[in-house]
């Protein structure tokens, strides 16, 4: 575990100023500086065992920004990539609101994502203490150990986030524009859950707004076995889809939420005692529409044309008159075409580029004796499935369309030969 001060930082602040700390292979920092103008250090000086940033994590400001009105935006810091004037993660402020920026990879053309915060002032000459806590699409600020604004969006903050080739910016993005004006006293970033319980324990609201708390200050304990560290940031309420997670007395008074069966159990040292549980419903499924179909159906595809809406093709088992597809209008699904089919199985609905197809498994011969199995292709012009390519088949069953490398390919299930 490396103490010695950041170089970078050791220029511009005092090393008793600042305290780093080894979490998960993260580094958490805080410092003690008036007026950050353009102070900067790589991320890799952060995160030595890693290059991802945390999927949860807080992040601690303590700031005073000057009486009267702010600029549009001053960021507060920022984290950004070598090659890219985008930011990768950042806190910015503005007139009476606050922002939050990331980058999300995982959603087409790369956008970033900003949540903000109304009402936020701090233009005000006072000290404030602001926690902000990121857990995948809920983000929760908390102001001088207020009542925390909780903001849930659409898109979660990223579970990879790279900061390979990456620095923070402390008081600036990188440019002149959006300084930060005024006085940052500290910046902890803290892997984990919520920090606001562990900085708002204090009964005089202003000591713990104005002090860095013994938990930013340790280092956690290396474990004496094998087993997880039990970090301070450990979250007191445990999440699972059923697993029963253990209960001893390292676990007392830790609540456990039980998501499958919505049930909220209190660990009392030894047992999980329960506290709340939905009961099992035998009723949850409705009847919602009968359909009169051809004859007996052997098999249903559901599947979506663009812009046109739902459709469901029907394979059913009397020859004539065949198999039927239906369309969801107004609220239920509606008859919309007729194919004819040979006792179909299955239909298998895909698409290769902008054409769509659907598949049908026929299991016995047509009236010439052929054993075929037929494609048929969406016809965006008549609007309607038309006859596309006929394959042999042996009592087909079943259809499966997948992709390997670009190219298009369909699996067919045969039930015997000859």
């Amino acid at each position: 575990t490396d103490l010695r001060p950041l170089d970078i930082l050791s220029e511009a602040v005092p090393a008793r100023g600042m305290r780093v700390c080894q979490v998960q292979g993260v580094r958490g920092f805080q410092l003690s500086a008036s007026r950050p103008r353009a102070l900067a250090f790589p991320a890799s000086r952060l995160f030595i065992h890693c290059e991802r940033f945390p999927e949860e994590f807080s992040i601690i400001v303590t700031l005073r920004a000057p009486r009267g009105p702010a600029k549009r935006n001053e960021y507060i810091f920022t984290l950004m990539a070598e090659e890219s004037p985008g930011v990768l993660l950042g806190l910015r402020y503005a007139p009476d609101k606050l922002h939050f920026l990331f980058w999300s990879q995982e959603r087409a053309g790369g956008w970033q994502s900003r949540v903000t915060f109304p009402n936020v002032s701090l233009a005000d000459s006072q000290w404030h203490t602001l926690v902000l806590a990121v857990s995948g699409q809920s983000f929760s600020l908390t102001v001088d150990c207020s009542v925390p604004k909780d903001v849930v969006v659409e898109t979660p903050f990223p579970a990879s986030l790279s900061v390979r080739r990456a620095s923070f910016y402390l008081g600036n993005r990188r440019r002149r524009k959006g300084v930060f004006t005024g006085l940052l006293r500290q910046l902890v970033l803290l892997p984990g859950a919520d920090a606001t319980p562990r900085i708002c324990h204090a009964v005089n609201i202003k000591v713990a707004t104005l002090s860095v708390p013994s938990v930013l200050q340790d280092v956690p304990a290396k474990p004496v076995s094998n087993e997880v560290l039990k970090y301070p940031y450990e979250a007191d309420m445990k999440v699972t889809l059923g697993a029963r997670p253990r209960c001893s007395k390292q676990e007392k008074a830790q609540f456990w939420f039980n998501a499958s069966r919505r049930g909220l159990y209190l660990c009392n040292g030894s047992t999980w005692v329960s506290m709340l549980e939905v009961q099992h419903r035998l009723d949850y499924v409705e009847e919602y529409q009968n359909l009169v179909t051809n004859s007996e159906t052997m098999g249903i595809e559901v599947f979506t044309i663009p812009r046109l809406g739902l459709f469901a093709a029907m394979a059913n088992r009397v020859t004539p008159p065949g198999s039927a597809i239906y369309r969801w209008t107004e609220g239920k699904f509606v008859h919309y075409q007729n194919i004819p089919t040979q006792q179909a199985q299955s239909w298998k609905y895909f698409t290769i580029g902008k054409k769509i197809f659907l598949a049908v498994a026929n299991l016995e011969q047509n009236e010439r004796g052929q054993e075929l199995s037929v494609i048929f292709k969406w016809s965006h012009r008549k609007a309607k499935f038309i006859p596309y390519q006929r394959l042999s088949t042996h009592s087909a069953r079943d259809w499966e369309a997948f992709v390997i490398e670009g190219e298009a390919f369909l699996a067919v299930v045969n039930h015997r030969e000859g």
